[in-house]
């Protein structure tokens, strides 16, 4: 299938040397923009026909008309959701959303079979509210989960919003945009054999405030409370002291701070929320967290800082280069899940964010710095092949390397009892790794070797792993 898109521009009452052009140019985020009136998609044909600089061609009137056409189908209307719904997950119904369809059934050794709902209001709603949520239940566990959170825009452009968030549910870890949940039905099928599921449950309230500058500067505010239960392969509460601080066991409160700068970032947004699109620039975020005893029974006092620099350059012509550069620190003895642990991938669809050959929980640290590298070469050894015209393979190489460390007072409340976690002591961990990319356009296969630390564990999966993944490239 081809696609051809033709993009002509006209000009007229065109100003030379005007001051007043320039100060305008210096109030925009990025070099080459364009504003659009919002009421400009509502205009009637005949406001078009008045304004046009010159008449539509013979062609443009014919694709013009085809379009229109085409739009106003009820059949093509159907056929767009429908595509939208199978490939995002969602599906608006008036003024609700429902979805994404993928989290609806899912299971694991704790819950069993596990049913889940979502919904939410879309942009039909409002423009200034957003609520959503979902309900699961257990069928094994019998137990109800469940999450709420609102989103209120204060400003569009720039954004600036608050985000309320109350959870009561598994912490199946960080998700990204384009990584697939624990909580899915695909990872059921994906899900390495012989790794223990780990589950520890969470009933957490979060507020948020965000805002950002047109250079491209933001900080997101937040403040944070956890109650923490490990219900599967995970400590108890029983193995760990109370907190000297007074309050309960694994019950924290936090305040954070995260600063941004990311110049000339582009997105793909709707009403509430965006997609990075990244920048020509690298992007650099700060984040500080205060560990604050006493608030709603919390028994933790702690200081946790991040610094994290990434980049995505293209090399012509040798591809295309992406890097993410990562320290922090933790201040405080705590226990694991208040530590920094290391991102693990139990699934074989391949994490970009994490480490593949490394199970969740596997590492725990207080002080940490590390190295994401990824190169993609083009079309690299299969620009030997001539099939490659048409099949358009792409081929890369990665890294990732973490060096990680523990305090002594760490380790002894999180290791030397018996616990089932590791510290690196200073030592690097690394994964390398090729493939290839464009497979159909957009499936990417992945290689990964676990080169360090030695010796290599006695597990296979952890020492080699083939992972796939999707996703659209250009």
């Amino acid at each position: 299938m081809y696609f051809i898109g033709r993009k002509t521009t006209t000009y007229k009452n065109v100003r030379i040397n005007d001051s007043s052009v320039t100060t305008a140019l210096r109030q925009e985020r990025y070099k080459e923009s364009i504003n659009m009136s919002p009421d400009a998609m509502n205009r009637p044909d005949s406001f078009w026909q008045q304004n046009r600089h010159e008449p539509l061609s013979k062609n443009e009137e014919t694709f013009y008309k085809t379009a229109d056409t085409l739009l106003n189908m009820p059949a093509f209307e159907r056929f767009r959701e429908t595509i939208n719904f199978i490939g995002t997950g969602y599906k608006n119904i008036g003024n609700y959303q429902i979805g994404p369809w993928f989290n609806w059934v899912s299971g694991n050794v704790h819950e069993g079979l596990r049913l889940r709902f979502d919904l939410g209001t879309n942009r039909n709603f409002s423009k200034k509210w957003y609520f959503a949520g979902y309900l699961a239940y257990g069928f094994k566990d019998r137990k109800f989960k469940g999450k709420f959170e609102t989103i209120y825009m204060l400003n569009k452009n720039p954004r600036s919003h608050l985000h309320f968030t109350y959870k009561n549910d598994m912490d199946y870890g960080q998700t990204y945009y384009d990584e697939i949940a624990y909580d899915n039905i695909f990872a059921l099928a994906f899900r390495k054999s012989d790794v223990p599921i780990k589950l520890i449950k969470i009933n957490q309230l979060q507020l948020e405030y965000f805002k950002e500058w047109r250079t491209g500067f933001s900080i997101l505010l937040g403040a944070n409370r956890k109650l923490y239960n490990p219900v599967l392969n995970l400590p108890p509460k029983s193995a760990f002291p109370t907190p000297e601080n007074g309050g309960e066991t694994f019950n924290n409160f936090e305040v954070s701070a995260k600063f941004r700068y990311a110049y000339a970032e582009l997105f793909l947004e709707n009403a509430f929320f965006r997609t990075s699109l990244g920048s020509d620039y690298p992007i650099t975020e700060v984040r500080i967290v205060q560990g604050i005893p006493g608030i709603l029974n919390s028994g933790y006092k702690y200081t946790k800082l991040n610094i994290n620099v990434s980049d995505f350059q293209k090399l012509p012509p040798f591809g295309s280069i992406y890097y993410n550069l990562y320290a922090g620190k933790v201040y405080g003895t705590l226990p694991y899940m208040l530590l920094s642990i290391a991102p693990g991938n139990e699934i074989y669809y391949y994490n970009k964010y994490a480490f593949n050959l490394m199970n969740r929980y596997e590492y725990i640290m207080d002080r940490y710095a590390g190295l994401n590298i990824e190169h993609n070469m083009g079309n690299g050894i299969f620009r030997l092949f001539p099939v490659n015209r048409y099949l358009k393979w792409r081929q890369f190489w990665n890294a990732k390397i973490l060096w990680g460390d523990l305090s002594d007072a760490n380790k002894e409340m999180n290791i030397q009892n018996g616990n089932p976690f590791q510290g690196l002591d200073g030592k690097p961990y690394l994964e390398i790794g090729t493939g290839i990319d464009n497979i159909l356009r957009f499936l990417r296969l992945d290689l990964v070797w676990r080169v360090l630390p030695q010796p290599l564990p006695e597990e296979k999966y952890k020492r080699f792993g083939i992972f796939g993944s999707f996703r659209v490239s250009f």
